[in-house]
């Protein structure tokens, strides 16, 4: 459930002097991180499980994060906002574990959930193909019969490989907009711990 006490959500400004290096990674740490199909990182915030938790679903409860987020116990996510949504833009999901130093919040990239539901939806149908096409066509084989099942495993295989490559081409396409998601991730850790150390 999200909270939003009074004077939480009105304008604030201050200076982060070197908070944006606990929270945020280097150009060349984010370029590697974005090389697999579903980007992930890690970051330690010196702050509890309890505090973090509390003020990442105070602050997106404000304006203007609430139009673009999802906030639970725990776990959260960012959004593009929806006129600049395309087919391929991802979100940026938070999940928090406790650590003895703080809090580790491991943020993960994703295509939308239709979007990404498809495409692992179509990975299986392909897999469930070559496999029991492969199988039947390996009995057929010991039959010493002849069959046109043989070409199934290598066109399913040549599927799931130009499948591969299209998410990764739509993936390149949606960087400027991982690259926005992440950039608002620091906006809000900032915020947060800054209202959390004035407390």
């Amino acid at each position: 459930m999200r909270r939003n006490p009074s004077g939480w959500c009105e304008a604030f400004e201050s200076e982060t002097g070197n908070l944006a290096d606990r929270v945020r990674f280097t150009k060349k740490e984010f370029a590697m991180s974005i090389a697999t199909l579903r980007p992930t990182f890690e970051i330690e915030i010196p702050l509890s499980f309890d505090a973090l938790n509390r003020g990442i679903q105070q602050e997106l409860a404000c304006d203007p994060w609430k139009a673009t987020s999802l906030a639970f116990d725990g776990y959260s996510e960012l959004h593009i906002p929806k006129e600049q949504v395309r087919y391929w833009s991802p979100h940026l999901s938070l999940q928090l574990e406790p650590t003895p130093q703080g809090t580790l919040v491991t943020g993960r990239y994703a295509p939308r959930q239709e979007v990404w539901t498809l495409v692992w939806v179509v990975y299986l149908l392909l897999t469930f193909v070559a496999f029991f096409s492969l199988i039947y066509s390996y009995a057929v084989w010991l039959m010493k019969q002849q069959t046109w099942m043989l070409l199934v495993p290598p066109t399913a295989v040549l599927g799931i490989f130009a499948l591969h490559v299209v998410s990764r081409i739509g993936q390149q396409w949606s960087t400027d907009q991982m690259h926005t998601l992440r950039d608002d991730f620091d906006r809000l850790m900032q915020r947060v711990i800054e209202r959390a150390t004035q407390e």
